[in-house]
């Protein structure tokens, strides 16, 4: 079993004893890191270098339906609240004080880190054939992600950030390092099944939607660092929700879901596009280890999860197929604890670790570019 211990992290990412980082269970915890001269390379970048974030995605990253249903309320007034988006939960984006999430790991190193969304709203629905779902920029910030989208959408969220991120306050849009959270391909996959844009799922064509998102950054944001996620396989969730109480609110909505989830031989197609899927984003991120500049690059975020393995209430009752509060907090570890360690050494599997920690980066700690 691979884990993300903490003696792994202290191994690859301390230079001596003496500077070796610890692994705690909240980032309050972590020392905060000594003054410096301000980078002046991507490569170069320490977590409490990054100024703005923002985030591309679909509902995950928006994350759709987080808290999940609560029973003990009356039906019109538990719907109500497990079918929103709560963006200041999600992993890669949110900055709800107290939460467990990337933005807010960052913001105990960088108090004036912007950018990050917060609290929770009705879903910004997006279609996979037409997406023209409205954003509520005082809530979103940076976080374009909206449900429903595929990698075909890339475009209009972009319509969206970058016109935004001019706007939001603090920025200093030409001289602040920012990073942009990239994961797409759920709905994609899940897809793959429908007629309707099934052409638009092929991993090729994926894959150069996302490089043309990527290029779009790189030619419309000064100073930024793109991470790319990869994609969860979601065929490994169906087998382990099958039968289980605990998702009987939507027990039988896995066609509206995921197409592919109830077509024959569905389930195959969605693990072999998850492996294609990655392959593409790898791709994209080795392309641009081959042409490094001073102010831009692309890193990726291996995110191979052993679903088989996860206790039913890492994701939302409402679904069980969007991670809930659990699965959020959870994520968030895994992805942070990778930003400190080159792509060579990142763990090929993660397997659920309720104790997960959280590493405290230290003053010779970079953001791995490499």
């Amino acid at each position: 079993m691979i884990k993300f211990a903490g003696l792994l992290l202290l191994s690859l990412v301390a230079f001596s004893p003496a500077e070796a980082g610890v692994n705690v269970t909240e980032i309050s915890q972590c020392p905060t890191l000594s003054p410096r001269t301000p980078p002046t390379s991507v490569h170069d970048l320490r977590a409490d270098d990054i100024k703005v974030i923002g985030a591309l995605g679909d509902s995950i990253t928006a994350g759709f339906g987080i808290m999940g249903l609560n029973t003990s309320l009356p039906l019109i007034a538990a719907m109500s609240a497990a079918f929103k988006e709560y963006r200041g939960l999600s992993y890669s984006a949110g900055g709800d004080a107290g939460a467990f999430t990337v933005p807010n790991y960052i913001k105990h190193y960088q108090t004036n880190l912007t950018g990050y969304s917060v609290g929770s709203h009705l879903p910004e629905r997006c279609h996979a054939t037409s997406c023209n779902a409205f954003y509520l920029p005082n809530k979103d910030e940076l976080n374009a992600a909206q449900s429903g989208a595929i990698a075909r959408n890339l475009d209009h969220q972009l319509d969206y950030l970058l016109e935004r991120i001019k706007f939001v306050e603090g920025v200093d849009y030409g001289n602040d390092w920012k990073m942009i959270n990239i994961q797409i391909g759920s709905n994609d996959m899940c897809g793959a099944c429908n007629s309707s844009y099934i052409n638009d799922t092929t991993p090729e064509v994926f894959g150069n939607y996302v490089e043309a998102a990527v290029e779009r950054i790189r030619n419309g944001i000064p100073k930024v660092l793109v991470n790319l996620v990869g994609t969860f396989n979601v065929s490994q969730l169906f087998p382990l929700r099958a039968g289980q109480s605990y998702c009987l609110p939507s027990n039988n909505t896995d066609e509206t879901l995921c197409p592919c989830a109830t077509t024959p031989g569905g389930l195959e197609k969605i693990g072999n596009l998850n492996l294609a899927y990655n392959q593409k984003l790898v791709d994209i991120y080795k392309k641009y280890q081959k042409n490094k500049t001073d102010n831009f690059t692309v890193i990726y975020q291996q995110s191979n999860i052993n679903i088989t393995g996860f206790p039913i209430d890492f994701f939302s009752n409402i679904d069980c197929f969007h991670p809930g509060l659990k699965g959020h907090q959870w994520i968030s570890k895994i992805l942070w604890n990778q930003f400190f360690v080159p792509q060579y050494l990142k763990p090929t599997v993660f397997n659920f670790n309720e104790n997960e920690t959280i590493y405290c980066p230290v003053d010779s700690d970079r953001i791995a570019t490499n």
